[in-house]
Parts: C-alpha cells; structure tokens; sequence
C-alpha cells in the first residue's frame, strides 16, 4: 500500500521565482496521476520535489503518513524514469537494470537487545527547523517596518515550519543499518522485471544496439527492479516517434496495472494525460488549475485555459451576448435550457465568452449557408473544417462525413448546445 500527500508544497528558487504556488494533492493507493501543463508551470520541479531531487521550500511532503521533506531520495522508496533514458553505454542491459540495486544498500532496522526495533526523536531535523523559524521571524520583523504586503506569506511560513517541529517532536522515527543485497536477490528482480517488459532477449546486448522503445523499456525497468511505494515518470515518450509513442502509452499503463504502486507521470502532451490517468492535475505557472478524471477536466473546465489545453483540436472560444435568456453572435441565437440560465444568474455583464469544441459544431452544406470555408482537412474519416464568423473570428468544426467539403464552398451550422460552455470575460472561470 502507498499513498502520497502534498500538503502546501512550494518551491521559490534563490533569485526569487516561485515555481510551485500551494500545491495540495493526496495520490491514493494504485493511482495513476498525470501533471499536464505548458513548459515552465511547475510540473517537473513539483515531480522532483517528491522524488527528493528538488528541495520543498515550504509545506509537507508525507509519503506513506511519514514526512518526508527531510528523508534522502535513496531512502524514499521511489523510483523516476527521466526524459531522457540515462542508460550506461559500456553496460548492457542486465548491468543497466542491476546498477542501483548493487550500489544501494537495502536498510534494516536497528534492534535493541531485546530483538525489538529502535525508535528515536529526530532531533537533526528539528534543530534545522528550529533554525529556518528563527530566519522567518527575523524576516518578520524586518517585512513589519519595510514590506508589509509580505507579511501573511512569512507567517504562512512560520506556522508551516511549527507544524514540521511538531511533527518531529512527536513522531519517533525508525533507526536503521543499511547493508549491501544479495547478488540472488539482484538477479531474481532483474530476471523478473525483464519478462515483464518482454526484455529476455536483450540482457546481453549494449544500449546502442537497441530500439529507441526498448531503450525506453530498459529505464523502465530499472525502476521496477526496486519494488518501490511509487513510480515518477518525466515525459518518458517525448524522444519517441508519433507510433512508438502510442505503442509504450498501452505498456505503460499495462505495466501499471501489474505493478502494486501509485504512478506519478508528468507531460505537456495532453492526449498522454487523457489517455493514461485516473485523475489529472492541470498546472499554470506553477498553480494547479483543477483536478479530475479525464472525463470531468474535458467535460466541466473550470475555467477558460483548461478548456483550451484539453482537447484536440482545441476548444473555439468567441465573444456573445447574454440578451433574454440566449447568446448572440455574428447571425446566430442559442436559446439556453433552465440548467445554464441559472448557472449564469449571478453573471455581472452580458458581455461572456462562448467555448464550444470542434465535435460538438453540427455542419450542413447548404449553397445558401451563412459561411463559408477557408480550410478543410481530411482525418481519415473525419474532416476538420475552418470557418470564419466575422472577419476576425475563425471556428474549427470536427466532423464525421462522406460528404467532400472543400474550400469555397458553403454550409450552414448550428451548435449542440448541451456542450456550449460559458466562461467570465474577466475572470474567465467557468459558468458551466
């Protein structure tokens, strides 16, 4: 059983720039989390913040209810999987999964001479928060006199850095011995882990003379081989090509599911989100925007930037008129059923802006349509159609047809309006 917990986790580097903001996650038992988000919103750093790569500037970090912030990477039970495979070239593959294994030693716990485990206080960790409280209140006191609008954030901090020596205080932790593994128990994970990623064939061979896929295998399974509580991945498939890509998203997740841990995966790649998780953590600047199933983050958006990073293509957004009970725009009137008329009840302004995905845009070719198309794009069996609404305003259409829609030509639309959302042009959260 794992569990992990994030507990107003930040990270604010030395020059200043905060890359994390409050970050609060409980991952349960077998989850697979996915963090998606543009480059730069906090994502990996938050990643290597659990891994224990990254110090926590403030907050809790609690894996299995034991807080962590303090505890080496080595000693936390997790295993990552970089970007990059990280493989040894003058290894093969047995070395390649065996290395960690050799060189960390396994820790067992300290026994009195009643044969019973040795529990004691922390007391280096306390003596270093005791001494990081003593910075905040120093800080305060300057922050009283100099900067006030710094004020709440320092003592956030100083109640955070109480709460660790709390916890320490009263919170005995295991002492342990640590020694080398067997070379039986080395050669068992590995063996074991091969056949999982179907690797038999290849513990001979050097990386060089592997496929980019079972390279990628490889640093999976060096990170099987541990038995760890949890599995962090950072964008393992963005080497790979479009097909591969598909081909180790199935075996990931496979892998998953045999596998009795949580998985923390992070990706900007937003199909890999939808497609791999059980719940998705959407991240802005180092914010999380929401949380929830795949279905609930592309179905009900909080806001307008969600709805606009999930999904392929991506949602239309135009501005409308909210006049008695109907949004206009351009030639069109959608009437809103009683649900969306009293989600918007408490909006301030008729001026709101429209979301609406490419599927959900109903498409006719009509020689008297209002629009007409500038762009068509054949999917297979699904074409994608560009229209402009004004002369500003272009909207995607995503359709299924057997119909050959070309440039020039023009149709009629209408909207599936179950599936309109409705955002704040200022705030730009989500009425529905």
């Amino acid at each position: 059983m794992a569990k992990v917990k994030l507990v107003n986790i930040n990270k604010i580097y030395p020059n200043g720039v905060q890359a994390v903001h409050d970050f609060n996650l409980e991952i349960n038992d077998k989850e697979f989390i996915v963090f998606v988000g543009p480059s730069g919103c906090g994502k990996t750093t938050t990643l290597r913040m659990i891994a224990g790569l990254e110090e926590i500037s403030n907050g809790m970090l609690f894996i299995d209810d034991q807080l962590c912030n303090d505890i080496p990477a080595k000693e936390r039970h997790i295993a990552m999987v970089f970007q990059s495979y990280a493989l040894y070239p003058h290894m093969n593959v047995f070395n390649n999964m065996a290395f960690g294994l050799k060189m960390r030693k396994v820790p067992v716990p300290k026994l009195d001479k009643d044969g019973n485990e040795i529990y004691n206080i922390d007391k280096k960790s306390i003596f270093k928060y005791e001494k990081q409280l003593n910075l905040f209140k120093n800080q305060l006191e300057i922050a009283e006199c100099n900067n006030p609008e710094s004020i709440e954030e320092i003592k956030r901090s100083i109640q955070a850095t109480d709460e660790k020596i709390e916890y320490y205080k009263n919170t005995p932790v295991k002492v342990y011995n640590y020694v080398r593994r067997a070379k039986e128990e080395i050669e068992d994970r590995v063996f074991k882990a091969a056949e999982i990623l179907e690797l038999q064939d290849y513990l001979d061979r050097k990386p060089d003379a592997l496929s980019g896929g079972q390279r990628q295998r490889v640093a999976l399974g060096r990170a099987i081989v541990r038995n760890a509580k949890g599995f962090l991945m950072d964008e393992p498939l963005s080497n790979l090509d479009a097909k591969l890509r598909v081909q180790m998203r199935t075996e990931i997740i496979k892998l998953h599911q045999q596998m009795d841990a949580i998985t923390i995966y992070v990706t900007h790649d937003q199909t890999e989100a939808m497609t791999m998780a059980t719940r998705v953590v959407v991240m802005k600047d180092g914010f999380i925007q929401q949380i929830g199933t795949p279905k609930e983050i592309y179905m009900h958006p909080v806001n307008k930037f969600v709805a606009g990073f999930i999904g392929a293509p991506a949602m239309n957004f135009f501005d409308a008129q909210l006049v008695d009970n109907t949004l206009r725009f351009d030639n069109e009137v959608i009437t809103l059923n009683e649900n969306q008329i009293q989600a918007l009840k408490n909006c301030k302004s008729t001026e709101v802006t429209v979301g609406i995905r490419p599927e959900h845009i109903i498409v006719s070719n009509d020689e008297n349509g209002s629009y007409t198309i500038s762009i068509s794009e054949t999917l297979g069996s699904e074409l994608l159609i560009h229209f402009n609404i004004n002369k500003d305003k272009s909207l995607c259409a995503k359709i299924i047809t057997d119909d050959e829609l070309k440039a020039g030509q023009k149709i009629s639309i209408s909207f599936n309006k179950s599936y309109i959302h409705v955002f704040d042009k200022e705030t730009e959260k989500a009425y529905f």
